[in-house]
């Protein structure tokens, strides 16, 4: 992977090359922006229709699938990637494309038909499988000023985890308009910086692409959505995102790996505590449910798009703490600390949101006639 830019396509990525590269960018932007319209005129037709029921965060029914068009465009764009960096072609058709395709397809049928959760868990488990194998897994994870944490003959087992637990965060995120769509948008764009500045160009114009296409994608997903991805993008976009920080250099994945987990903390934080919360409760936490903390603010009369925002937002906090973990110039007092940063973030929107649930009697997944209804026209 450190191998130096041949001229297959540009001499160096120099200024033409980030024009040209950036203009695909903008194609896959608008392109996914269409094929979404277009998938919100045929969702009848398709029986890609979601209707609202007691977990619903939604009032009114609402084309979903819309996930495939981030697909589209984002796998062209992987196909892009490979020509113009062939030595990791290898790499990038088993480490990304083919697990995010197959998970993207599983999703598309899950979403006409719902699978059985043991099957859907399978085969993420052998995605994760294939991507730890064609990128390496997780060998190290650098603490803050420290020396690495190595992992030993727990690389393997702790990197599956990481692609499968992102890849049900990502679809749990799915449950409020823009959420999944901002989240992808955000966080690709975040990691897409990392890997510039880290010397990564073939991650830099992959992420790029996924941010692309989640931006596209939101033209129509924000509040009031049209269109939901539904688990064929959810799933496509959380398998990407796991697998970013491992599709970076060698040298550089165990420096990495902590503030990727910073970036995306957010979307990982409100899915585990939920599960924590419904095993302490004794519930079944794989049972679809209304009871993550952005539930709560949206029940609790948060607006969807706030909700969205306050979560990129804290998304936004992570990736400034990244960056300061990254620059060898801050002083090591910082760096070391910055992950105490996101805990004290953590603690501060579970107790907000634990206080506006109380003050407007928001129960388990209940809702009593106190609360706000969530203004969603028609």
């Amino acid at each position: 992977m450190s191998a130096p830019v041949a001229p297959d396509l540009f001499p160096s990525l120099d200024a033409l090359e980030t024009v040209l590269w950036s203009g695909a960018g903008l194609l896959a932007f608008a392109a996914t922006a269409t094929m979404a319209d277009l998938i919100v005129i045929t969702s009848t037709r398709w029986r890609l229709v979601d209707l609202p029921n007691r977990r619903s965060a939604h009032a009114l029914p609402t084309a979903r699938g819309g996930g495939l068009a981030i697909v589209v465009t984002v796998l062209l764009g992987l196909i892009a990637t490979a020509i113009r960096f062939p030595w990791l072609t290898v790499q990038i058709v088993f480490g990304l494309l083919l697990p995010s395709l197959v998970i993207a397809v599983v999703g598309f049928i899950d979403d006409i038909r719902p699978l059985r959760p043991l099957l859907r868990l399978g085969i993420q488990i052998g995605a994760g499988c294939l991507i730890t194998a064609a990128l390496g897994p997780i060998t190290g994870i650098t603490l803050p000023a420290s020396e690495p944490l190595q992992l030993g003959i727990f690389a393997w087992p702790v990197t599956v985890v990481w692609v499968v637990g992102m890849i049900n965060a990502l679809n749990f995120m799915d449950g409020s308009d823009g959420m999944a769509a901002l989240a992808a948008a955000v966080v690709a764009t975040i990691v897409a910086v990392i890997a510039w500045f880290t010397g990564a160009p073939a991650a830099t114009l992959v992420a790029g692409f996924v941010a692309a296409g989640a931006a596209g994608f939101l033209v129509f997903n924000w509040t009031p959505a049209r269109i939901f991805m539904g688990d064929v993008g959810s799933g496509f976009l959380g398998t990407l995102l796991s697998a970013l920080p491992l599709f970076l250099p060698n040298e550089q994945r165990e420096a990495v790996f902590l503030p990727a987990i910073l970036v995306l903390w957010p979307y990982i934080y409100d899915p585990l505590l939920s599960v924590l919360r419904r095993l302490w409760n004794g519930k079944n936490p794989l049972q679809p449910h209304r009871e993550f903390l952005f539930h709560r603010l949206i029940r609790s009369g948060v607006d969807h798009g706030r909700a969205a925002i306050l979560y990129a937002a804290l998304a936004l906090c992570g990736g400034g703490a990244a960056f300061c973990m990254l620059d060898p110039d801050f002083p090591v007092p910082v760096r070391r600390y910055m992950p105490l940063i996101i805990i004290a973030l953590a603690a501060a929107l579970t107790w907000g949101t634990e206080r506006l649930a109380a003050r407007m009697k928001i129960d388990g997944e209940s809702t009593s006639r106190t609360a706000r209804p969530v203004p969603r026209p028609r």
